[in-house]
């Protein structure tokens, strides 16, 4: 089971985890052969080694953070001053800059000349102070990319996951539109027609012994709540790919992995599919009326040309896009309502 997570989670951050695999492998290798030309002896070799050929074999991101903090006492002096001012170097360029201030501050500390009265450190503390700096540097370093390939797995995981749910939402909209248009009463002739199933339908329209028109309307008014529905569920679905660009970065990486929880999602869905049927019953009360809003006294069908339509799918869009539209809307109704009394 947990093969197929660890495989899921690959896929999902395929493009940045092959990229910082790459440049571990090469960059490791590198750096063996180099200590091997030098220090043959050394007990360490034969582990580091046996680790590099399995990260070879199989791209494993903790072996090869093991690698890297395994070869730091194996640098001779020129590598260990060279690769630790290579990684102080990347600290500034992605960490913190009170982390990269502090270890800026410590290799100054490290290198600056005493003065005369003081006693000249000892040639082994300096390697060694070295070398301690640059593995911290080097854990830091390495918690900023984990933290960046997880941010990555958690993003495409939500872009997925949501992406479905507005397929979904696409599809079944479109659907609504081609009843619409097709079947004079919208979704009641469709269901009553073609899914016996769905009978509990009649129930929702108005009962009228004669077929007038006023029969008619409510079955066409039905169609337009659903497809209100619907429209407030493409909206939060198309709002939460939006916001998900400009978050990545900047939410913290427990409230990143909670965005790609189904429960989280269905949570925004509700609430924007909420959202519009609120929206919904202020158009169809008449305390929202306007130009730019649905007229239903006009509209009896559904046609390509159906301004009451298409007006409400945009509106209910909007609702269910926008976390501020029917707030605002409750707000100022109840301005009103309080300045009546």
């Amino acid at each position: 089971m947990d093969d197929w997570k660890d495989r899921i989670n690959q896929w999902f951050g395929r493009s940045y985890y092959d990229q910082i695999n790459r440049q571990n492998i090469t960059r490791l290798t590198t750096y063996f052969l180099r200590i091997k030309a030098t220090q043959a002896d050394h007990p360490l070799l034969q582990q580091i080694q046996e680790q590099l050929q399995q990260l070879q074999e199989k791209a494993d991101w903790e072996k090869a953070k093991a690698i890297e903090l395994l070869l730091v006492p194996l640098l001779d002096p020129d590598d260990l001053d060279m690769e630790l001012r290579y990684q102080l170097h990347n600290a500034q360029l992605f960490l913190p800059e009170y982390d990269s201030g502090f270890f800026q501050d410590c290799f100054a500390t490290i290198i600056e000349k005493p003065e005369a009265q003081q006693p000249l450190p000892d040639s082994d503390a300096i390697p060694g102070r070295k070398r301690a700096l640059l593995t911290k540097v080097t854990v830091s370093l390495q918690k900023f990319h984990e933290d960046r390939l997880l941010r990555s797995i958690f993003a495409n995981k939500a872009r997925f996951k949501i992406g479905l749910f507005f397929g979904l939402a696409i599809t079944f909209s479109v659907f609504l539109l081609a009843i619409g248009i097709l079947h004079p009463e919208g979704i009641y002739q469709y269901c009553s027609r073609y899914c016996r199933q769905f009978t509990w339908l009649t129930s929702i329209a108005a009962e009228i012994q004669d077929p007038t028109e006023a029969q008619q309307t409510d079955k066409i008014h039905l169609h337009f709540a659903i497809a209100a529905l619907m429209a407030g569920y493409m909206g939060a679905c198309f709002s939460m790919l939006i916001s998900l660009k400009g978050r990545i970065e900047t939410i913290t990486l427990k409230e990143l992995e909670n965005l790609h929880k189904l429960h989280f999602i269905l949570t925004r869905i509700i609430t924007g599919i909420g959202a519009a049927l609120i929206c919904y019953y202020f158009f169809r009360a008449q305390l929202l009326t306007g130009s730019l809003f649905p007229d239903f006294s006009e509209e009896t069908e559904i046609h390509l040309n159906s301004k009451t339509y298409f007006t409400l799918i945009i509106w209910c869009f909007i609702a269910g896009f926008s976390e501020k539209l029917v707030p605002s809307i409750l707000s100022k109704t109840e301005g009103q309502l309080a300045e009546r009394k």
